[in-house]
């Protein structure tokens, strides 16, 4: 029996390492594929997140760039009521300017009328005392001339020529105005003349002629810078007493009983506050007295 050795050849060993380095490069190339997959993943992953968050981020932004604006509109809509206000404070401002300016100048009107009047006055109060003085000369020379004559005997009076006697006038009768006002005596009053009112100063005498009849205490102001307002208008204090309410409501029947178209009411405002000027006397004040008669146009 014979044995036969098979000894490899060189041939062979080249293929076998050939095969098991394909087998080695397959292995690597799926690894690499498994881990270009993950990292595929982990990226996309990342740009999901990162995605999200971007949203989140501009969000939160938008939200607060929105409070931010609606806290700027609602700064700027105070700060605007604020410059309206202002404003509002400073038109009444020169409006009260304006007022004290007219009130000045309407004054240095009436000063310089006062002063133009004063002046004439002056004149012809001269121009009196000169005609006074003529007629005391006159007068000296007339009595020197009449004591150089001889006085001339009286003629006897007899009752032919006696003349006849006056007849007494009877007593006037009291006005119905003043009697039904009496009941008020000691009521201060305060007459409001409005300056425009072409009869308010004739008819202002008569009703504080009537007023002191009946015993009461009128003062009369005249009062300039005020306008349309028509009749009398009996005016009282907010929070009188009831006798001064009685009072003026007697007041008010008095003057429509006289033919004076008077109505009754409240003053609009702060009794001590008025428009235009008072011009009258000093003391006791024109806001004094509990009640007011205003004297405007077409009073009757």
């Amino acid at each position: 029996m014979t044995t036969v050795t098979v000894t490899p050849t060189r041939a062979d060993k080249p293929g076998t390492m050939e095969i098991d380095q394909l087998r080695g490069w397959a292995t690597f190339m799926d690894r690499a594929v498994v881990v270009s997959l993950v990292a595929t993943v982990l990226a996309v992953t990342a740009l999901g997140v990162t995605t999200w968050l971007s949203w989140r981020f501009n969000g939160a932004v938008r939200a607060q760039e929105h409070a931010a604006f609606d806290r700027y509109k609602a700064e700027m809509g105070k700060h605007a009521a604020a410059l309206e206000e202002d404003a509002s404070r400073a038109r009444e401002r020169a409006l009260e300017f304006e007022q004290v300016a007219n009130d000045a100048n309407e004054r240095a009107a009436r000063a310089s009328r006062e002063s133009a009047a004063a002046s004439e006055k002056a004149r012809s109060a001269e121009v009196d005392a000169e005609e006074v003085r003529k007629r005391v000369a006159e007068l000296g020379k007339q009595v020197r001339e009449a004591t150089a004559r001889a006085p001339e005997p009286a003629p006897a009076v007899t009752a032919e020529t006696a003349p006849p006697a006056k007849e007494q006038p009877a007593p006037a009768q009291p006005s119905p105005v003043v009697e039904s006002l009496k009941k008020y005596a000691g009521t201060k009053a305060a007459l409001y003349v409005l300056e425009e009112a072409p009869d308010g100063g004739a008819v202002g005498s008569m009703i504080a002629g009537y007023l002191g009849d009946a015993g009461w205490a009128p003062l009369t102001w005249t009062w300039s810078g005020v306008s349309g307002i028509l009749g009398v208008v009996v005016l009282i204090k907010e929070g009188s007493d009831p006798a001064t309410d009685e009072a003026a409501s007697a007041v008010l029947d008095a003057l429509r009983s006289a033919g004076f178209n008077a109505a009754k009411g409240n003053w609009p405002a702060d009794w001590r506050r008025f428009r235009g000027t008072l011009n009258g006397p000093q003391s006791p004040g024109p806001t004094d007295a509990p009640i007011r008669i205003v004297i405007g146009a077409k009073a009757r």
